[in-house]
């Protein structure tokens, strides 16, 4: 069984990081977590039927173990506080109690178990499994063949991430661009990519300096520039600092202990350690940007300077997750909202923020909160963080002393995988989430157990088994044997997924439904039954749709499109109460939703008598976010108008005619409400016969009067394409380009798909000789339509002219 156990250590560091399927998933990496985890899982099985056939079982404790299991103790409480006690104070009852009619169960409480459930299980297999692997069976015989495997492992993934960067695919049907145009490698992620080098990247770099043969430096050397430019290609600016910090802290700890082998050894391959910077230096300089788009480095870094000026998404959305990871703490200081429970509680946190301009546009989603010890202290509270703080000092501590007692090659070894380790979690400080995901975070838990068997002083014991412990054992293997049900499960629900989900795109939902269908037999997803819910909903299968709905709730109800899709099933039964449930319930989540605005607006407006106090509140906060969207004021002022309020309706009549004078439902509900109050002499009047007056003078060709009438028209409501577009014409026949220019360019502020605003902007730049500004327009147009006759030829002119 020895033999069998060595190739499965094998067949996970060397699988799961590089082998992905291009059309099975959604995304590649969910085969790596099943393929990662399945292993892991099956190695433990085979260790305790080993155990319960030897009598025996062989272990090793040190130093760290007491606060790491401590700390992985609080998580489960903490979750299984969090279930036993849930807190969504935003989720209303009557909406639980419907859920609960529907498929029988809390859609809360199994929500909390379902993400809960799978962090914990994450955390048990993924950090506690894979570490304990590594701590009990890496020793001398293996530990540089393992490390020379997972150089080679990370070789591989860095080329690769190289060649898409310069969109060069290798596996892919076509060029991926998904990040813009920073590279997934075989990861799935730049992000995830990053961190896995950089804790390869230490380890490499003492390899290079130690190593006495030219030819072998030389060999690290090109790996190592290979990891650093695929690291560049990436972007990621958090693991550029990981890097950088755990490099430093090498040369700091060679610097300053009293080890003479370490400061000769530096000295002696001085020369070669500025070879490497300066390649560093000269990759970081003049790596060229690519065809999608992508920032150089330089440029991904003075960027940042952007958040004084403008909002940063990368800046902004962190400082939105943090302010309401801090919220969390707040709100649960003593073991945190439950572990694994972050993305579910966030949405309720973030409603206040999207209110602000900052935040507006930004995601309203996290799956994380961008800060590892943010992320343990939000979920597990003051007294999970206090356990994984002294996790990582016990952790620092135990290493520097461990890297101390070493001989000089195993110091080499202890020095550099605990400097990668570090730089992995400065990563993690510093926005990257790879430590909550399965490869990269197996990496570096590995790397922890592989840096502790180096360890000759900790204790290893060996256990007698005995009939109650074979008992227990049993029941474990049974439970890990669960596990891989669960995990196959869960795949097979995945593949199910993307494959109805594809065909849901093609709108062949019959096909959809049934492998979607298939995949709430595997397993429930929230993805999965939102879009089971969404095919019932488009073959009116209501009751059905109502249904998946609630179990996509029950695996996650933190998505406000969710409810959205939830009320809008209601609205068309006719169930008013319900519908106006789950849309406030999705505004509350998400106040920045036009649509759920408008459908709920239109419930309240189907009976003005029962909910006019609730409509006119609900579009006063509308006006107030949207204040560029016509029919918000529109309806607002028709509401004001059966209050009788008729001067107040004018005004808020008045603001919707200005951002949309063509609108003919606007001009006269304005001019009802004028009539009125008795006001009939209003430029609203003339608004009408202007146009009509305008476009006989064109007719008979009176230029000089349409430009006067023209101007009036613009004075009356300067956002009408027509009277721009008419005034724009005017100016151009009649000989002044450059303010029929101007008027042209208002058009197209307009109406930005207006082909003919378009064209004749194409042609006022002809005139005057912009070349290039006429070819843009004639470009725009061909977006807008590709077939454009007029655009085509005037574009195949200007190709043909000698001068262009």
């Amino acid at each position: 069984m020895t033999n069998i156990l060595n190739w499965l250590i094998w067949i996970l560091l060397t699988v799961p990081p590089i082998l992905f399927f291009t059309d099975l998933t959604r995304n590649p990496y969910y085969f790596q977590i099943f393929l990662l985890n399945v292993i892991i899982l099956i190695f433990w099985i085979l260790v305790l039927c080993r155990s319960i056939s030897t009598n025996k079982l062989r272990w090793a404790i040190n130093t760290i173990d007491l606060p790491l299991n401590s700390f992985i103790i609080v998580t489960v409480l903490s979750f299984l506080y969090t279930y036993l006690f849930p807190s969504l104070c935003s989720l209303q009852p009557e909406i639980i109690s419907k859920g609960k009619q529907i498929i029988g169960i809390n859609f809360l409480n199994a929500s909390i178990f379902s993400e809960g459930f799978k962090k914990i299980i994450f955390t048990l297999v993924n950090v506690l499994m894979a570490y304990w692997i590594a701590t009990n069976f890496v020793n001398e015989n293996n530990f540089s063949k393992i490390l020379h495997t997972l150089f080679i492992i990370g070789f591989i993934a860095a080329i690769y991430a190289i060649f898409q960067y310069f969109g060069i695919e290798l596996i892919w049907s076509k060029a991926l661009n998904p990040f813009s145009g920073r590279p997934v490698s075989t990861f799935g992620n730049p992000n995830f990519m990053s961190s896995y080098l950089v804790i390869l990247f230490p380890i490499i770099v003492m390899y290079y300096i130690s190593s006495p043969s030219i030819s072998r430096k030389i060999f690290y050397l090109l790996i190592i520039c290979v990891y650093y430019i695929s690291l560049l290609t990436t972007l990621t600016r958090s693991s550029w600092i990981g890097l950088f910090i755990a490099l430093v802290f090498i040369l700091l700890y060679i610097l300053f202990t009293d080890n003479k082998n370490l400061k000769q050894m530096l000295k002696s391959n001085i020369k070669w350690v500025y070879l490497m910077v300066i390649l560093f230096i000269l990759s970081f300089i003049f790596l060229p940007q690519n065809k999608f788009g992508a920032p150089s480095t330089i440029k991904r870094i003075t960027e940042i300077t952007e958040y004084k000026k403008n909002v940063y998404p990368p800046i902004h959305q962190r400082l939105m997750i943090w302010s309401c990871g801090w919220e969390m703490v707040q709100k649960n200081p003593i073991l945190g909202q439950g572990w694994g429970l972050f993305e579910l509680y966030y949405p309720y946190y973030q409603g206040k923020y999207l209110f602000d301009n900052i935040y507006r546009n930004l995601r309203t989603h996290a799956n994380n909160a961008h800060n590892e010890l943010l992320e343990v202290w939000s979920q597990t509270g003051t007294i999970g963080l206090t356990l994984y703080l002294w996790f990582l000092v016990t952790g620092l501590v135990y290493g520097i002393k461990l890297t101390n007692s070493l001989s000089n090659d195993k110091k080499i070894f202890s020095l550099s995988i605990l400097a990668g380790v570090i730089g992995m979690f400065v990563d993690n400080i510093f926005g990257n989430v790879s430590l909550q995901f399965c490869v990269p975070a197996f990496l570096y838990w590995w790397n922890i157990g592989m840096l502790t068997s180096l360890d000759t002083s900790r204790k290893i014991y060996e256990f007698r088994i005995s009939g109650i412990i074979k008992l227990l054992f049993s029941i474990i293997i049974l439970s890990l044997c669960l596990l891989v049900y669960r995990a196959y499960n869960q795949f097979m629900g995945e593949i199910n997924y993307f494959k109805g989900f594809k065909y849901s795109k093609r709108n062949d939902l019959i096909n959809s439904i049934r492998y979607l269908e298939r995949a709430h037999r595997y397993y429930r997803e929230v993805n999965s039954e939102y879009e089971l819910g969404n095919c019932y909903a488009r073959t009116g299968q209501k009751d059905k749709a109502e249904w998946a709905y609630y179990q996509a709730l029950a695996a996650n109800c933190g998505y406000d499109e969710i409810f959205f899709n939830l009320a809008t099933v209601y609205s068309q039964k006719g169930e008013k109460e319900n519908a106006i449930l789950n849309y406030t319930q999705a505004l509350y989540i998400n106040p920045i939703s036009q649509e759920s605005y408008l459908a709920l607006s239109n419930i309240f407006f189907s009976d003005i008598p029962k909910y006019q106090t609730e409509a006119i509140e609900l579009l006063k906060q509308a006006t107030k976010l949207f204040p560029n969207n016509p029919d918000f004021w529109n309806n607002l002022g028709y509401l004001y108008t059966t209050t009788g309020n008729n001067n107040l309706a004018i005004e808020i009549y008045r603001k919707a005619f200005e951002l949309n004078p063509e609108s003919e439902q606007i001009k006269h509900n304005l001019e009802t409400a004028l009539k009125k109050i008795g006001k009939t002499d209003d430029d609203v009047f003339k608004y009408d016969i202007l146009i009509k007056t305008i476009e006989q003078k064109i007719n008979s060709k009176d230029w000089a009067e349409v430009l006067v009438l023209s101007k009036k028209l613009v004075t009356i409501a300067p956002n009408s394409y027509r009277a721009r577009f008419y005034l724009a014409n005017a100016y151009f026949t009649t000989g002044d380009i450059d303010n029929a220019i101007n008027e042209y360019k208002e058009a197209v502020r307009i109406s930005p798909n207006n082909i003919y605003a378009h064209s004749n902007l194409a042609i006022a730049y002809l005139q005057k000789g912009f070349t290039e500004l006429a070819k843009e327009e004639l470009l725009k147009i061909l977006q807008i339509d590709p077939q454009n006759k007029f655009a085509k030829e005037k574009l195949e002119s200007l190709l043909k002219q000698k001068n262009y």
